[in-house]
C-alpha cells in the first residue's frame, strides 16, 4: 500500500516543479528574459504553496476524514476541465515599470488552480496516510522524501531530457504542455485509488471522529509555543531566501535560462530529501560545523575592495552556500518536527517562511534596496541561527591568546573579537586603498583578516552573525570614502543599474558588467571607448557603411547609453528598442552622459521605444530597417528568446534587401558563435565573426562581433576584409528556437 502512496506523492511533486520551468519560459519572452521573471514566478509558487496547506490544515480541522476524501476528489478533478495550460492568447504585455504583479496576475489565470490542488497532495496524503493501520503510520514524513524526489526528477530532467527534445507547445501530442495534461489526469486516477485504500482500510483512532471531536482533541494538546513557531518559520525563511538570491547572482551574470533556475532549486530540495529521511544526528552537527567556514569564503567576496575569487568557485560557491545553510535549517526542521497531530500545522508554517523569503526577496528588497544587499543580509542572518555548539573550536588564533591571558580573554567574552573585528576592518579597508597596487595576497590577508577574528565567535552564533555584520557595514562605509563615486544609481525590475565618476570618465555598470563608457572632457566626449572603439569590430562595421554606403536606417535592441548613437551623423535615423525605462532616462541625461544629446545636436533622427526588442519590433513594418543591431544584454546575461530562428527570422523581414544583420555575443560563459552558425546554416544567410582585443591603457574592450546577410556582397568591404573569418557550426549546440535551446552545450566550462 504504501508503495501507491509514495507513487502518487512522487508524480504530485513532479507535476509540481515541472510546471514551474515550463511556465517562466513562455513568460520570459515578453519580459525581455530578465532574471527578476523567475524571482517573481518563484513568489507565485510559494505564495500558492502556502495556499495549499493553509486548505490542507483547515481541512484537516473542520472535516471530517471520511467526507475530506469526497470534497478534496471533487477539486481535483476540476482543473482537467482548464487543460492543457498556457497563456492566455489575449494577454498582453504590461506597461508597468516593475511587472511583478502582472506576472502573479497571468500565473494565476494561467496556472492558479491545477497548481494549488497540486501543492496540497504531499501533506494531505501523509495526514491521510496517518490514518491507516500501516505499521509507518505513526512516522509518515518518509513520504515527504518522495515528494522531493519526485520535485528533483522534475528539475534535472526538464533542462537535460525535456527542454532540449520536447517542444514547449503545440496542437500535436508529443509536447510538454500536452504531456504534463497527461500526467495530471493519471494524478487524479492515483489520488482516487488512495481514496479506495483509505475507505477500505479501518481508520485508526482519533481519524475516525467528526471535525467537532477532532477539534476537542486539539485542544487537549498542550499549545504550541509562539517561540517554537517562529523559530520554524525563520528556519525556513532563510534558505528560501537564500535560493533566490543565489539564483539571481547565477542568471544575472550566466543566462535568464531554466537549467540555472532549478539547479539551485534543486540543492535546496535536495536538502529536505536528506534531512527528512535517515539523517543522522552526526551528519547535522558536521554540516553545522562546516557551514561558518563557507559563509566565511561568501562573505569574504562582498567585501568591497576583496580580491575576485576564480571564474569558477564564483560559480560554484553559492551553490554550495545554499546548500549548507539549507542542510543546516531543513535539518534543524525535522530534528524538530512534531507528531502527527500537529503535522499540517508544521507546514504551514514552514510555507509561510518559504513564502516569506519569495515576497522579501521579489518585492520588498528591490524597492527597499538600491543594489541587491539582500544577499548578504541573509548570509548574515544564517550566521545567525546556526545550532549552538559549546564545544566547537573556534581557531587556533583564539587558542594561543587563552593560553597567555587565560581567564581574563575568557572572561571578557565575544565583546573584544567583535570590536577588534570592526576596528581592524576600517584600518584594512584604508590600508587597500591606500596602497598603489598591492600584491594580491595582501589584498586577499586585508579582505581575510576581518572575518577571521568574527569566527572566534563561532561558539555563540548570534555573536558571530552581528560580528560579520557589522564588518561588512564598516567596509562598505569607509570604501565610499576612496572608492569612485557614485553618480547614479537606481534599480527596477531588470536590475541594477549604477553611474561611477572614475577621473574624466563615466561609467554605467548593470550588474557585474561595464555596459558603456564616456569621456566627459569637452575635446573628447566624442570618442568611441569600451566596447564601441573606433578600431574594434563594432568600429569597422561603421566605417566600412559611411558616407555614400552608410545605413540609413538602423534599430538596435539595447539602449545602454546610446554609444551606438556617436556613429551616427545627420541623414540617419536610428531606432533604439530598450525594455527598462531606466537605461532611457540614465542615457537622456546629459550629466552623465551625452551620446544621445550630442546626436541629436547633429542632426539624427533618434528614437526609444520602450518595451521588449522581439516584441515591439514586430510593429514596424517589413522592410524597415538597412542595419538591425542585437546588443541586448542584462549584466553578462543573454535573453535567450532573441537567439531563436523564430527571432532570426523577425529580424531578416525587418531587414530591406541587401540589409545587415550585427550581433554583439561577448560573453563569458557561454559560447554563442556556433548558436548562430547553425541559426545561419538553416536560413541560408553568410556570416563573418571577428573577436576584439582589449586595451584598458586607452579604454578599448574586446568585442565578439557576428555579421550576418542573406547576400556576400551585403558585406561590403567586411567581406575582404581578413579580419572577419567566416562563421563556425556544431551540431552539439542544436538549433535554438523559442521550443528548444541546448544552453548546457554551450557553457564554457573552462574561461
Amino acid at each position: 500500500m504504501a508503495i501507491v502512496w509514495s507513487a502518487t506523492i512522487f508524480l504530485s511533486a513532479f507535476l509540481l516543479f515541472l510546471v514551474q520551468p515550463m511556465m517562466a519560459k513562455m513568460i520570459l519572452p515578453m519580459l525581455g528574459g530578465t532574471p527578476a521573471v523567475w524571482n517573481a514566478c518563484m513568489l507565485f509558487f510559494q505564495t500558492s504553496l502556502l495556499a495549499g496547506y493553509g486548505y490542507v490544515h483547515l481541512l484537516n480541522s473542520w472535516v471530517a476524514p471520511r467526507r475530506q476524501v469526497f470534497v478534496h476528489l471533487l477539486l481535483l478533478a476540476v482543473p482537467l476541465f482548464l487543460l492543457p495550460i498556457g497563456i492566455p492568447a489575449a494577454w498582453t504585455f504590461p506597461d508597468q515599470t516593475n511587472p511583478v504583479l502582472w506576472v502573479l496576475l497571468l500565473l494565476t489565470v494561467s496556472i492558479g488552480l491545477p497548481f494549488f490542488m497540486l501543492s496540497t497532495t504531499a501533506p494531505l496524503l501523509q495526514k491521510w496516510f496517518s490514518w491507516t493501520p500501516h505499521p509507518s503510520a505513526r512516522d509518515p514524513y518518509f513520504l515527504y522524501a518522495a515528494s522531493n524526489a519526485g520535485s528533483m526528477v522534475a528539475l534535472l530532467g526538464y533542462p537535460f531530457a525535456i527542454e532540449p527534445w520536447v517542444p514547449l507547445r503545440g496542437t500535436q501530442g508529443l509536447s510538454q504542455t500536452m504531456l504534463w495534461s497527461i500526467g495530471y489526469g493519471v494524478l487524479v486516477a492515483l489520488l482516487g485509488t488512495c481514496a479506495w485504500l483509505l475507505r477500505r482500510e479501518p481508520v485508526n483512532g482519533a481519524a475516525a471522529s467528526t471535525s467537532k471531536s477532532t477539534a476537542q482533541t486539539d485542544a487537549h494538546l498542550s499549545p504550541l509555543p509562539m517561540l517554537i513557531r517562529l523559530r520554524w518559520i525563520l528556519l525556513a525563511f532563510i534558505p528560501s531566501s537564500l535560493l533566490l538570491g543565489a539564483t539571481t547572482h547565477l542568471t544575472l551574470n550566466v543566462a535568464a535560462i531554466p537549467l540555472l533556475w532549478v539547479v539551485p532549486l534543486a540543492l535546496y530540495l535536495l536538502s529536505f530529501i536528506l534531512v527528512f529521511a535517515k539523517w543522522s544526528p552526526a551528519n547535522h552537527r558536521a554540516m553545522v560545523m562546516t557551514s561558518p567556514v563557507v559563509l566565511l569564503l561568501l562573505l569574504f567576496n562582498a567585501i568591497p575592495f576583496a580580491p575576485s575569487l576564480p571564474y569558477l568557485v564564483q560559480f560554484l560557491l553559492p551553490l554550495v552556500g545554499l546548500s549548507l545553510v539549507a542542510m543546516v535549517c531543513h535539518g534543524e526542521l525535522a530534528r524538530t518536527r512534531p507528531a502527527t497531530d500537529r503535522l499540517t500545522i508544521f507546514y504551514l508554517l514552514m510555507s509561510i517562511g518559504g513564502a516569506l523569503g519569495g515576497l522579501f526577496n521579489a518585492l520588498i528588497a528591490p524597492v527597499v534596496f538600491s543594489d541587491i544587499y539582500e544577499y548578504d543580509i541573509i548570509l548574515v542572518l544564517a550566521a545567525c541561527v546556526l545550532p549552538r555548539l559549546e564545544d566547537a573550536d573556534p581557531m587556533w588564533l583564539s587558542h594561543w591568546i587563552s593560553s597567555r591571558w587565560g581567564a581574563r580573554v575568557r572572561d571578557a567574552g565575544d565583546m573584544p573579537w567583535m570590536a577588534g573585528a570592526v576596528l581592524i576592518t576600517a584600518l584594512c579597508t584604508v590600508l587597500s586603498y591606500s596602497l598603489a597596487q598591492p600584491p594580491l595576497i595582501l589584498d586577499a590577508a586585508l579582505a581575510g583578516i576581518p572575518l577571521l577574528l568574527c569566527y572566534a565567535c563561532i561558539r555563540k552564533p548570534l555573536h558571530l552573525g552581528l560580528a560579520l555584520g557589522a564588518v561588512l557595514i564598516t567596509a562598505n562605509i569607509v570604501s565610499t570614502a576612496f572608492d569612485d563615486p557614485v553618480l547614479y544609481r537606481t534599480r527596477s525590475f531588470f536590475g541594477v543599474l549604477t553611474v561611477k565618476a572614475d577621473g574624466d570618465v563615466h561609467r554605467l555598470k548593470h550588474g557585474t558588467i561595464n555596459h558603456g563608457m564616456q569621456r566627459t572632457q569637452p575635446e573628447f566626449r566624442r570618442d568611441s571607448v569600451s566596447y564601441f572603439h573606433p578600431a574594434g569590430p563594432y568600429g569597422q562595421v561603421f566605417a566600412a557603411f559611411s558616407g555614400p554606403k552608410s545605413k540609413k536606417r538602423i534599430a538596435v535592441t539595447g539602449l545602454g547609453i546610446a554609444a551606438l548613437a556617436n556613429y551616427a551623423e545627420q541623414g540617419q535615423s536610428l531606432t533604439f528598442y530598450e525594455i527598462d525605462p531606466a537605461v532611457v532616462e540614465i542615457a537622456k541625461t546629459p550629466k552623465l552622459f551625452t551620446y544621445y544629446d550630442d546626436a541629436l545636436r547633429r542632426g539624427v533622427d533618434l528614437r526609444v521605444v520602450v518595451g521588449d526588442a522581439r516584441l515591439k519590433m514586430l510593429e514596424a513594418p517589413d522592410g524597415a530597417y538597412d542595419m538591425v543591431i542585437l546588443d541586448a544584454f542584462t549584466s553578462d546575461a543573454i535573453p535567450v528568446h532573441l537567439l531563436t530562428r523564430e527571432a532570426m527570422e523577425m529580424y531578416l523581414r525587418k531587414l530591406a534587401p541587401n540589409g545587415l544583420l550585427v550581433i554583439h555575443i561577448s560573453n563569458r560563459y557561454l559560447a554563442l558563435e556556433p548558436v548562430l552558425g547553425n541559426l545561419g546554416h538553416v536560413l541560408h544567410l553568410f556570416g563573418l565573426k571577428q573577436f576584439g582585443t582589449s586595451d584598458d591603457t586607452i579604454l578599448q574592450y574586446a568585442a565578439d562581433i557576428v555579421v550576418m546577410a542573406k547576400e556576400k556582397e551585403a558585406f561590403g568591404a567586411l567581406g575582404k576584409d581578413p579580419r572577419w573569418t567566416p562563421l563556425q557550426q556544431s551540431s552539439s549546440v542544436g538549433l535554438w528556437s523559442d521550443d528548444f535551446s541546448n544552453v548546457v552545450r554551450a557553457i564554457r566550462w573552462s574561461k
